[in-house]
């Protein structure tokens, strides 16, 4: 662990913070600090580390491990009940070297919770770290009271309850930690999970549904190692800016794994986990993506892309035919870091990490290889239109709100509206049920990726541009390039609630060290 001297502490938040990280959560046996001095400034960033290929960094290729899938128990009510333990565990990226860990339910990681539109559910946490956690429901529209935002602390021993009706449509979203000031630690020691979400309104046939076999969800993350292989939590002076970039990129946890895939279309669910890397994604062989979902749920039309990117905390759904392709056949799926545009198939500007006008070299993040015969009941060939939820959208009159992005420069902290996130302070409140314009401005060097918590939301523009065709619908994340200005309609929750929610740049750093702001429905 990086030792601080009392000299070296900054009146910074970002760097308390630190310090606090390589106290409380010593026994994650992480190398965790900072690289000290009073960081860069957006316009005197450094190119990022590059990736490196996994193959040639693991030394050895290994199968790519399923997520397993809960579908959890029904009750003679109806209630579908979960149970998640928080935990330590050990995991050997490379061949004989044990890394400590921590997962949902096992060492690393976290299961799939299969979820039902309109359904009751029931989680059950238990936090069996010696530091306290949360669990934030990523993408669901559920009761601030049970949303696992830093509000939520589960005490080392404790358990938490969450009791909820799902209300979203047919949708990947996902589950992590959300404590404030320890959120990137956890999620960079492992602690990520899926919620995928069914929905009557998509018959199971529509889209390839086969768990692991045509279905298949992909976690990517990157990390950094030290010498010993213990995962490198020490921030550099350019990451107090930029966010933690690791130069290996991991697979559902793994360096370099290999899929054996079968003759057909699949499906592939995207999510990009990292902390602060933003992720550009194609597949090889002039094998081409038909994106069917955003993070938010299905696109109306499903739409050709050569690529896709994608910010931390977003996802995509996108299919793939591998049915013109030989038994045996291999093709990589590529990975770099965005450098220009925006998220969701546009990269990043400057932004997680990048110089601006870097190149990015690609990384194989796993090789696809076509072992297995088209299953029975494959998908013959995709759909032209899916079945969507309503976008939000806001009437002649609707409040406009502005969310200012503002800092980076000088090594200053990024900020919304000029106010650093305070657990004690409510920055302002919307009424149950309506629909607002909200209007964040990006007046810094770099993009930022905006979550909010709790609503229905959906993009009205991106500049002086409409939203482009796989941005639209609902969204619960979206990139706001460099000085650039994006407009949402989103509609609050229909309950009151004194309980805060949480709208934040989900670069993870940033979020800790306090780019986040906190609303109350009335």
């Amino acid at each position: 662990m990086n030792a601080l001297s009392d000299a070296a502490i900054s009146p910074v938040d970002h760097h308390r913070r630190l310090i606090v990280l390589g106290t409380a959560c010593a026994p994650l046996s992480l190398s965790i600090g900072c690289g000290g001095g009073s960081g860069p400034s957006a316009s005197s960033m450094t190119t990022s580390p590059p990736l490196v290929n996994p193959v040639a960094s693991s030394g050895t290729s290994r199968s790519l491990p399923i997520l397993p899938v809960d579908q959890g128990a029904v009750d003679a009510s109806g209630v579908r009940a979960f149970s998640l333990r928080v935990q330590r565990g050990t995991t050997q990226f490379r061949s004989g070297v044990d890394t400590p860990t921590l997962g949902y339910n096992g060492a690393l990681l976290g299961p799939a919770l299969r979820l039902r539109a309109g359904e009751t559910t029931a989680i059950r946490v238990r936090n069996d770290l010696e530091v306290a956690t949360t669990v934030h429901w990523h993408g669901l529209c559920v009761p601030a009271d049970v949303d696992g935002g830093p509000h939520q602390l589960v005490a080392p021993g404790a358990e938490w309850n969450a009791f909820f009706r799902v209300e979203n449509a047919a949708s990947t979203c996902w589950f992590h930690p959300h404590p404030h000031g320890a959120t990137g630690l956890q999620v960079v020691s492992g602690l990520a999970g899926l919620l995928i979400v069914d929905d009557s309104a998509l018959a199971p046939s529509t889209l390839p549904d086969t768990w692991g076999v045509d279905d298949l969800a992909l976690v990517l993350q990157d990390k950094r190692f030290t010498a010993s292989g213990q995962i490198d939590y020490a921030l550099t002076a350019n990451e107090q800016l930029t966010g933690y970039l690791g130069d290996q990129l991991l697979v559902n946890g793994t360096l370099g794994p290999v899929w054996q895939a079968p003759r057909q279309w699949v499906r592939l669910r995207l999510l990009n986990g990292c902390n602060a890397r933003t992720l550009t994604l194609r597949l090889g062989n002039s094998v081409s993506l038909l994106q069917v979902a955003n993070e938010a749920g299905l696109l109306a039309v499903p739409g050709a892309r050569s690529s896709v990117t994608l910010a931390p905390g977003e996802r995509a759904e996108v299919l793939a035919n591998f049915g013109s392709m030989a038994i045996g056949q291999e093709m990589p799926l590529y990975a770099s870091t965005a450098t220009s545009g925006m998220g969701m198939g546009m990269g990043m500007g400057m932004g997680m990490g990048m110089g601006q006008g870097a190149v990015s070299s690609e990384v194989v993040a796993m090789t696809i290889r076509v072992a297995l015969p088209a299953q029975p009941g494959a998908m013959v060939s995709p759909p032209a239109k899916l079945p969507v939820a309503s976008s939000v959208s806001a009437s002649a009159g609707a409040t406009v709100r502005s969310f200012n992005l503002q800092g980076g420069m000088m090594g200053s902290p990024f900020t919304i509206n000029g106010r650093a996130f305070d657990m004690d302070r409510i920055d302002f409140a919307v009424p149950a049920g309506t629909v607002e314009i909200w209007r964040f401005v990006n007046a810094t060097g770099m993009a930022h990726p905006m979550h909010v918590h709790g609503v229905r939301m959906s993009m009205l523009s991106r500049g002086d541009n409409a939203p482009a065709d796989y941005e639209r619908g609902l969204r619960d994340t979206f990139v706001v390039e460099a000085m650039q200005t994006v407009t949402v309609a989103v509609q609050a929750a229909a309950q009151a609630s004194s309980v805060p929610l949480m709208v934040h740049c989900h670069i993870l750093e940033h979020e800790d060290a306090g780019m986040m702001g906190q609303f109350v429905t009335v």
